[in-house]
């Protein structure tokens, strides 16, 4: 650990890192199985989780290894994401054909359910040898092993001094003007990609908070939860926006893979009302959507959720050693430990 690094931040830290990468581990069996896809979304969080919170307290961890584990972390998430990306669109689509079996619709629908079964065992593969490749760098049990010597400070160094709650109100803060950047776009529905990444950012200060949560026992619950609301309100209108965007790229590549195969393009005219059925779907779910989380947002000001969090950071912070405690270390860490 470098000289001037605050040992009880690092302790703190050592125990929020080692429960990610106990997550991480836990889901590869399932998901090298793939007959569950929740395993792929669980590691998939539990690599987003690590990514956040590895930058917190790179301070903490040896500079040239922690540039290293971060980089190899990001490509597991990447390949974890576009699994999970095309599991949920296979799940929404499922859902879509169980509710419109008409004749009519069913031969788009299917071959829409074709492609996108035959990406996902090609993802499979890019799954696994991204796994391989991590399983093979150790950087869990490297990570682990570095975390040891911090966690076996547990109990004996007091963790909730003005370092930690500085730390904690700057990088709260920092995601906080982030997130609330975004807030321009809000009532502007065509910014597609603004809202977006207003997503990303909630995203991540979701993970913030759920990191310092322990520091501020009971008092980010309600953050926590508008902020969760938040992200997943967005993240239903950016998978619409994805659907919008790619159904009419889809149509037009079977259209020419018709053409191609056949020469003429009269089997591909079995696949339009389908598809074009399901795309004024997703684009009228889109608008409802839009219209309810502009619903929410009102209701996150009024409650005053956002300037809320940033008192409760703000109060220990300027209050100094004797009351920034807040709490026996005890207590945060029950409290952390059910914020996961």
């Amino acid at each position: 650990m470098p000289a001037k690094v605050d040992e009880g931040y690092c302790v703190f830290g050592a125990a929020v890192l080692d429960r990610q990468l106990q997550a991480l581990a836990g889901e590869a069996g399932g998901v090298r199985l793939a007959e569950d896809i929740e395993f792929v979304h669980r590691m998939r969080v539990a690599s987003r989780r690590l990514r956040a919170a590895m930058p917190l307290f790179e301070s903490c961890l040896p500079p040239k290894a922690y540039k290293t584990w971060l980089r190899k972390v990001r490509r597991v998430t990447r390949a974890l994401g576009a699994a999970r990306d095309t599991d949920v669109q296979m799940n929404v689509l499922q859902e879509f054909q169980a509710d419109h079996t008409e004749p009519l619709y069913q031969h788009g629908l299917r071959r829409l359910n074709l492609r996108l079964s035959q990406q996902r065992q090609r993802l499979q593969q890019e799954v696994i040898a991204a796994l391989d490749q991590f399983d093979a760098s150790h950087t869990i049990q490297d990570m682990q092993e570095r975390l040891i010597p911090l966690l076996a400070r547990q109990g004996q160094v007091y963790l909730y001094t003005p370092h930690l709650y500085l730390r904690a109100y700057e990088a709260l803060v920092t995601r906080m003007e982030d997130f609330l950047g975004y807030e321009q776009y809000i009532d502007k529905p065509e910014c597609v990609a603004e809202l977006h990444a207003m997503r990303i950012a909630a995203k991540r200060l979701r993970y913030t908070l759920e990191v310092f949560a322990p520091i501020y026992p009971g008092e980010m619950k309600s953050a926590l939860q508008a902020i969760r609301k938040v992200q997943e309100a967005l993240g239903d209108i950016h998978d619409c926006d994805v659907w919008t965007t790619f159904l009419p790229q889809f149509l037009e590549e079977e259209q020419a893979l018709t053409f191609e195969f056949y020469g003429h393009n009269r089997n591909f005219r079995r696949l339009v009302p389908g598809l074009q059925c399901f795309l004024e779907d997703r684009r009228s779910k889109r608008e409802k959507d839009y219209r309810s989380f502009l619903v929410y947002w009102a209701k996150t000001k009024d409650h005053g959720i956002w300037q809320e969090v940033l008192n409760t950071i703000r109060i220990p912070f300027f209050l100094g050693e004797q009351n920034s405690a807040g709490a026996s270390p005890q207590a945060s860490s029950d409290s952390g430990d059910k914020s996961q």
